[in-house]
């Protein structure tokens, strides 16, 4: 028994330093040396000798006054315990809640100081542009920027935005651009990818990334804040400049799609343009398969002469040719994909040239 004892008081000198030591609190020490000390008693029990067996009412006896020992253990131990009383839990959260209140009243009436302080600024700006004005021509927004005596087209003004964004820190066209492994070459991407596809790059990193580019994309070295940043009509502009190039000669990687379903039908898109180069608009192109219950399909150019058409088009399509066609211009191509492929969109750029009438 006193081996049992010590070992016990051993163990609760262990359990209460090193309870103490890991960080809890006060009451879950208690807590830990009264199970060494409930354990030391089972030993105590199971080493006691046998008691005489009583039946009869000494037997309820016994009974009752062994619960009544028992429910008195353990209504004294949950007395001696800290007890919950939600209305000092309750004032514990209202202090809470006053200071956060508190802070957020001062910092709310720290923005309305702010927005006072703006708006006096917005009218003395007003008052020098009105001055200024008498001097000058009233300033206009980039888009209405002329270039060379006429308006910005939306692929001069991609380029401009491409150039106020600083895209060339990470990427290169034209031999222009970052020295250092960051992001793709751009001359060929028009090749690869739709308006689309772009502008959704552009505002969700995640969308795709280029093969060889893994470890970039990992680390996340595409900054997602365009979304905040870019106006819908910066984007746009921006998406359609880049889908112009399409340099074959260029080292411009494969794109790898993550967020999206690249099995269901194949796109194709390009630009019309007329013999002198320029982007013509409102012309309706068609895209036709030439395979037996095949579905045509057709789109209308945009301002700068882009078109996306999407074709129902599955696996056992695989080598289907397909014409292009636009005011007498057209061209075929026979649309090859690795059905097993679930990385690339299925996709082929048409540029079609329209005749001089």
């Amino acid at each position: 028994m006193m081996r049992k004892f010590i070992v016990s008081l051993i163990l609760a000198v262990v359990v209460w330093f090193g309870s103490g030591a890991l960080g809890f609190p006060h009451v879950f020490q208690v807590m830990f040396v009264v199970y060494v000390g409930l354990g030391f008693l089972v030993f105590l029990l199971l080493d006691a000798p046998p008691v005489p067996q009583l039946s009869g009412w000494k037997a309820l006896v016994a009974l009752v006054g062994f619960y009544l020992l028992i429910s008195g253990l353990y209504i004294g131990g949950a007395i001696a315990l800290p007890q919950y009383d939600p209305n000092v839990e309750k004032e514990k959260i209202a202090k809470l809640l006053e200071r956060r209140r508190a802070r957020f009243l001062a910092k709310e009436h720290e923005v309305e100081e702010l927005l006072q302080k703006v708006k006096a600024l917005e009218e003395k700006t007003q008052t020098l542009f009105a001055k200024l004005n008498t001097f000058a021509p009233a300033p206009v927004s980039p888009v209405e920027v002329e270039s060379q005596g006429r308006p910005m087209t939306i692929v001069e003004r991609g380029k401009e935005v491409y150039e106020l964004y600083e895209c060339y820190n990470c990427h290169k066209i034209g031999g222009k651009g970052s020295v250092k492994k960051r992001g793709p070459v751009l001359d060929n991407i028009g090749s690869f990818l739709t308006v689309e596809d772009i502008k959704r790059k552009i505002l969700d990193p995640a969308y795709l990334y280029a093969e060889g580019f893994e470890e970039e994309h990992k680390k996340g070295r595409m900054p997602d804040k365009y979304k905040d940043l870019m106006t819908d009509e910066e984007v746009t502009a921006l998406a359609t400049y880049l889908s112009t190039l399409k340099d074959p000669t260029a080292k411009t990687p494969r794109p790898i799609f993550v967020k999206t379903d690249v099995q269901h039908g194949f796109t194709v898109f390009g630009h019309v343009r007329d013999a002198t180069g320029k982007p013509v608009a409102g012309v309706k192109v068609k895209a036709v398969p030439k395979k037996k219950g095949g579905h045509a399909a057709s789109a209308t150019t945009n301002e700068a002469g882009y078109y996306e058409i999407f074709l129902h088009m599955h696996n056992e399509d695989v080598g289907t040719t397909v014409v292009v066609s636009a005011d007498g211009a057209s061209q075929e191509f026979v649309a090859q994909f690795d059905p097993a492929d679930k990385v690339t969109k299925r996709q082929h750029s048409v540029d079609l040239v329209l005749r001089q009438s």
